[in-house]
């Protein structure tokens, strides 16, 4: 069986998420979940709660163990244009990043 969880307009940047994501991708769940709470990166509590939702969509909460990432990547989302006040009445304008998670985990190797 396979479980698709797929987080949009998440607020973190595509290139950390990206760093965690080479991690634990092609690792089986378990696996997965140990290296996640041992990592001392931002985005590794979302990709945790990614995985865990895209095992519960594929019903495999009870016997995760069997479990792997099959497929797993990130994409760019809109950015948030938000401005910041500058000297002499100026302002200047800088961007918050969000990014769209796809997770794909399957019992099939």
């Amino acid at each position: 069986m396979e479980g698709i969880c797929r987080a949009k307009f998440v607020r973190c940047s595509p290139i950390k998420i990206m760093q965690v994501l080479r991690i634990v991708r092609n690792k089986s769940v378990l696996e997965a979940f140990n290296i996640l709470d041992n990592l001392n990166k931002s985005s590794s509590e979302i990709i945790y709660k990614a995985i865990k939702s895209a095992l519960a969509n594929a019903k495999g909460l009870k016997s995760p163990d069997k479990y792997f990432i099959k497929q797993c990547f990130v994409t760019k989302g809109p950015y948030f244009k938000r401005i910041m006040p500058r000297a002499f009445g100026r302002a200047a304008m800088f961007t918050r990043k969000t990014a769209h998670l796809t997770v794909v985990v399957s019992d099939k190797k």
